[in-house]
């Protein structure tokens, strides 16, 4: 299982407010239509293809890109004017057609339902010039097992060989596309003047309204950083520190701030609520001997690995799983349910079970993660010596889960390209026209709030709110408080009070 997704050239950077770099027809209109897939949501769907140019900063290309859209169309009875709020869910690599044509229902009761919702595919994702450095899953998957991400800690070479490997991943991605220059095309930077074409193209007022999350607030922030003065209302949440994706090889260094603190809240809850609730309860009768007994299961694992059909269980399998169980909430009953049976060694068949289909859930169709944010970062690293403060870095901010992860500063050693515009700063004293909305968890593992209260400091008037739960933006919880400030802020423009908390809904067991 892969819970990651890897770089030279100067990449043009912009200032802090962006114009076209030049004249360019982007007003001529997107044609609604029929889907060739049916909705998954209460109401209609509708879709398009639409034209944006393939590269900004060329004025003499005629080339053109072809964008897959959808819209999930307003749900008011109101004959007023529905303006539209356009998404991004993550990644980078997300495809967004299929995401919003799923999660439609719940977006529309968070924004209020009196906007049409708009979402494409991002360029090097899905079919819009897919980034793919390996024609098969199956060579995608071996490349993986012969270059795999090494835990840190694993043993004194770990961290040199996840590097080796990811310059060998680029060299495959080099000799796949020699003569070929799509991957400079794929930047965040073009993405954002998508989005600016497409607002464009609906012919409302010229402004752009935008849920980010994950990844998408990045993005959102850095089209906030080049049209400020074309923001209408902006959530960005989950948020990443942008100073950091674009400086430190693509990475959040500050990702993981609180998966430790989050990790240790969850097993108190677990606590609180009792075996009859969550089944870890069962073990110890406080938090801090749950976590001695959990560290201590997955170091018994590391030290005596178990073959369980054709998967090994051993301490890596095992921190991943205690990492899922903190950023994706929603099935946490069962995640518990299953590290009671790795502590006992009982129903090891249907912990591998239970782990293989959430591999299957996060296999990865393409390469564009890692084509995009390593295209992305600059300046690049020369030699591993280059990397280790961002993975020091890293480990002194979470004992339990960076070992893991930070061997990810390395994946985009030696990457091959830059993306043709970059927008790399400045992340201060920026006024946009309408002030952006911020959310973040209290206990997101993987976008802590403290990236959103950075990323808000430059950004006058902005404001953040705390949502006070566990998971990874703030979907993974469901607070009445948090969806009523986001309608007000879409319909009325209204913001709460920075530092606002919001609780939610249910209790995590």
């Amino acid at each position: 299982m892969t819970l990651t997704g890897l770089f030279t050239g100067l990449a043009l950077a912009s200032g802090a407010l962006a114009i076209p770099l030049y004249e360019r027809d982007n007003t001529s209109g997107i044609n609604w239509g029929p889907c060739d897939f049916k909705s998954a949501t209460a109401g209609p769907i509708e879709c398009a293809t639409f034209a944006v140019p393939l590269d900004y900063t060329d004025p003499e290309s005629t080339e053109t890109l072809k964008l897959s859209l959808i819209k999930s169309p307003s749900r008011s009875n109101t004959t007023s004017i529905k303006k539209s709020i356009l998404f991004n869910f993550g990644g980078p690599g997300y495809g967004a057609v299929s995401s919003l044509n799923s999660g439609a229902d719940a977006f529309h009761f968070m924004t209020g339902g009196q906007h049409d919702l708009i979402a494409f595919d991002p360029r090097g994702t899905e079919k819009t010039l897919t980034f793919s450095c390996f024609d098969t899953p199956t060579e995608r998957q071996i490349n993986g097992l012969k270059h795999p991400l090494v835990p840190v800690d694993a043993y004194e070479e770990a961290l040199a060989e996840t590097y080796a490997g990811s310059q060998a991943t680029s060299n495959i991605c080099r000799a796949k596309y020699e003569g070929n220059h799509s991957p400079e095309f794929i930047g965040t930077a073009f993405v954002a003047r998508d989005l600016m074409s497409v607002v464009d193209a609906l012919g409302e007022d010229g402004l752009l309204r935008l849920w980010g999350m994950s990844y998408g607030s990045l993005l959102g922030a850095t089209v906030a950083a080049m049209f400020p003065d074309r923001m209408d209302r902006l959530v960005l949440d989950g948020v990443v520190n942008a100073q950091n994706y674009y400086h430190h090889q693509g990475i959040d260094i500050d990702q993981f701030l609180t998966a430790d603190s989050g990790f240790r809240a969850i097993l108190a809850a677990c606590i609180e609520a009792g075996p009859e609730k969550c089944a870890l309860a069962s073990l110890n009768s406080n938090a801090a001997d749950l976590e001695a007994t959990l560290i201590g299961m997955a170091d018994k694992y590391g030290k005596n690995p178990v073959a369980v059909g054709g998967t090994v269980i051993n301490s890596r399998m095992v921190t991943e799983l205690l990492f899922i169980v903190i950023k994706y909430t929603s099935g946490i009953a069962t995640a518990a349910e299953h590290l009671t049976n790795l502590v006992t060694g009982t129903n090891l068949t249907e912990v591998v079970a239970y782990y293989d289909k959430l591999s299957s859930g996060v296999a990865i169709e393409n390469d564009s993660s890692m084509g995009i944010k390593c295209s992305d970062t600059f300046p690049r690293a020369d030699s591993i010596e280059d990397i280790i403060p961002d993975v020091e870095h890293m480990l002194q901010s979470s004992e339990l889960f960076a070992p893991l992860l930070a061997g990810i500063a390395a994946q985009c050693a030696n990457w091959p390209w830059a993306a043709k515009e970059r927008y790399g700063g400045p992340w201060v004293g920026i006024k946009t026209k309408n002030p952006v909305l911020w959310f973040g968890n209290t206990y997101d593992p993987a976008t802590p709030l403290a990236s959103a209260k950075n990323m808000s400091a430059g950004f006058e008037g902005s404001v953040v709110v705390e949502q006070r739960g566990f998971g990874h933006a703030t979907l993974s919880q469901l607070s009445n408080c948090t969806a009523k400030i986001m309608s007000d802020y879409f319909n009325l423009g209204t913001l709460p009070a920075d530092g606002t908390v919001c609780e939610v809904n249910d209790p995590l067991f």
